[in-house]
């Protein structure tokens, strides 16, 4: 009876060591260098990025439904861009969702038209928060990332 319980007990301890490593990584599939992007993005003052209107409201988290958007100059306005301000804490916020929708693991959902929007988005914005650096000076310009995409050719 003695053996069974040790027995018992290793078996046990294997699934939950088991369960534990495959756990990691189940949920997000983060690229190299996510987390160290996440504390830049975080000591950003305020960033703009100018996007189609769906594109932000595909990709925008719960937590920032309050956040504004005003309609991009120009022709980019008129078809139909707008023009998001976040702060670093926003910015924070925003990319770490764009991760978990862009790069959903092995037990995240399964949604193909999420991952491609918040991907194209997470891809516009890794390498903008990269070269972020501190300010020299108070003119230095707020960074604006711009996702308009185009075609080679007009349509007939």
């Amino acid at each position: 009876m003695q053996q069974i319980r040790r027995t018992a007990a290793l078996a046990a301890t294997a699934l939950t060591v088991v369960l534990t490593l495959t756990a990691c990584g189940a949920s997000t599939q983060s690229p190299p260098h996510h987390d160290s992007r996440m504390k830049k993005a975080a000591g950003i003052g305020s960033l703009s990025i100018v996007c189609n209107k769906d594109v932000w409201e595909a990709t925008r988290p719960d937590g920032l439904k309050k956040v504004e958007t005003t309609s991009a100059d120009g022709s980019r306005g008129q078809r139909g861009m707008v023009r998001v301000t976040l702060t670093g804490a926003q910015l924070v916020t925003y990319f770490d969702q764009l991760d978990q929708d862009a790069h959903p693991g092995w037990m995240g959902p399964d949604l193909p038209d999420q991952e491609a929007i918040s991907g194209r988005v997470y891809d516009a914005l890794a390498p903008a928060i990269d070269k972020a650096t501190t300010a020299r000076s108070t003119a230095d310009p707020a960074p604006e990332i711009l996702i308009d995409d185009t075609l080679a050719t007009k349509a007939p």
